[in-house]
């Protein structure tokens, strides 16, 4: 998997107060499957890969996989908490990541498929990536 096979796009910030419920536009969620594919196929380059909703970066996006850690084990959970929190899927939000490379310049993706799973499944049961 490479970059040009992912869209890029800009991120951006809801302003607090539109918080009220937005329309359902769609069912997206992350495609952990083509995210995990584009980290095995390019960590060399890869700093630090970060998971949220585009439209809400602010407020939706946590680190998903660095070059020290690897794969973050607990996103949205307390066993382990290692300040990922993200949300990974959304009815009118399009599901993005944000790549840092080693040079520090980075770069945002849409990376979705149709779905409304919010849960991380790049784990698999021993803790690899699918």
């Amino acid at each position: 998997m490479d970059f040009v096979d992912f869209q890029k796009i800009s991120l951006r910030h809801t302003p607090l107060g539109t918080r009220q419920q937005k329309p359902v536009l769609h069912d997206r969620q992350l495609d952990w499957p083509k995210m995990a594919a584009l980290i095995r196929d390019n960590a060399d380059v890869i700093l630090q890969v970060e998971a949220g909703l585009a439209e809400d970066w602010l407020n939706t996006h946590g680190t998903i996989w660095d070059d020290q850690v690897g794969y973050h084990r607990y996103p949205n959970d307390n066993r382990e908490f290692d300040d990922t929190v993200f949300w990974a899927a959304s009815t009118w939000a399009t599901p993005a990541i944000l790549v840092t490379f080693h040079n520090e310049t980075t770069q945002a993706f849409s990376c979705y498929r149709r779905g409304k799973d919010p849960d991380f499944h790049y784990l698999g049961t021993l803790g690899d990536a699918e």
